[in-house]
């Protein structure tokens, strides 16, 4: 089991226990984990089977953990990543319920074309009372979560003297704020060979839990020129099939938007192409 403390904890909640926030937290911050006995689909008792968790070798996890306690909403404030651990998918305030979209399916497994959001087990049905707005009412299927897309409100594509084409702030963008979600066409690695040698390669980000693949972002995603000075940083989301573009400080209107190509911002190392204010 993992001992580790998260900043959570049950409590009753308007529809039993539930697990609620114990800190206010940023996103992508770990607050709970699935951990528990391994089991086939027709091992699962009666009792557990609105608890369990599909891994992704095929079994099911019955948790042991106060993760069997995180409730449902059609607009949660979490995920579940691929190593089971549950992760808040934006700022969360102390005090707040954390939760899943119980029927949720990420794009990475829908794309992969799993077995998974095909199967509904009638036992999973029941009426929501997340009260949110966007509430699908009965929970009796699954869906594919898609990543929210504010991109052509904040952003434009422009051109450069020396890079070619960029990508310029529509208005004034503070630090800090999501600049653009860029949904992304992932290349699995068995079929890297096959696009390494052409144009797409320059606009390729390495892609998956272990790197392996390679992923192609749309939107502005991949016309974002480098700088080892960026004003603006890029985090993946797997389980979204998506990049989050994040402004590192104020941003005027018409500026460039630059990120470092190397995924942190203070990573100097060189790339394979020549750059202005590359290191020595």
């Amino acid at each position: 089991m993992d001992s580790r403390q998260y900043p959570s904890r049950v409590a009753l909640t308007a529809i039993g226990r539930g697990l609620l926030a114990t800190a206010d937290l940023g996103r992508e911050i770990v607050v709970e984990k699935f951990e528990g006995p391994l089991v086939k689909y027709g091992q699962i008792p009666d009792d557990e089977i609105r608890y369990v968790l599909l891994t992704g070798g095929g079994d099911w996890v019955i948790p042991q953990t106060n993760a069997r306690y995180i409730n449902h909403s059609c607009e949660a404030n979490c995920y579940v990543s691929g190593t089971r651990e549950v992760f808040t998918s934006r700022p969360v305030s102390q005090g707040e319920e954390l939760t899943l979209v119980y029927n949720g399916i990420s794009m990475e497994e829908f794309l992969k074309g799993g077995a998974s959001h095909r199967f509904w087990d009638e036992r999973w049905t029941f009426v929501c009372k997340c009260g949110k707005p966007r509430c699908a009412g009965v929970i009796d299927r699954h869906v594919v979560i898609c990543a929210d897309d504010s991109n052509s409100r904040n952003v434009y594509l422009g051109v450069t003297k020396r890079k070619g084409r960029g990508v310029f702030a529509r208005r004034p963008i503070a630090a800090g704020e999501t600049i653009e979600t860029a949904q992304v066409i992932v290349v699995p690695a068995a079929q890297w060979s096959s696009v390494a040698t052409t144009t797409l390669y320059d606009y390729i980000f390495q892609w998956g839990w272990d790197g392996e693949d390679a992923a192609l972002a749309m939107g502005y995603g991949s016309f974002y020129n480098h700088s080892y000075a960026p004003n603006a940083r890029y985090e993946k989301r797997l389980e979204s099939g998506a990049i989050d573009f994040v402004a590192l400080q104020d941003i005027a209107q018409a500026e460039e938007i630059v990120v470092n190509y190397n995924g942190r911002p203070d990573n100097r190392e060189p790339l394979s192409f020549p750059v202005e204010g590359e290191p020595a």
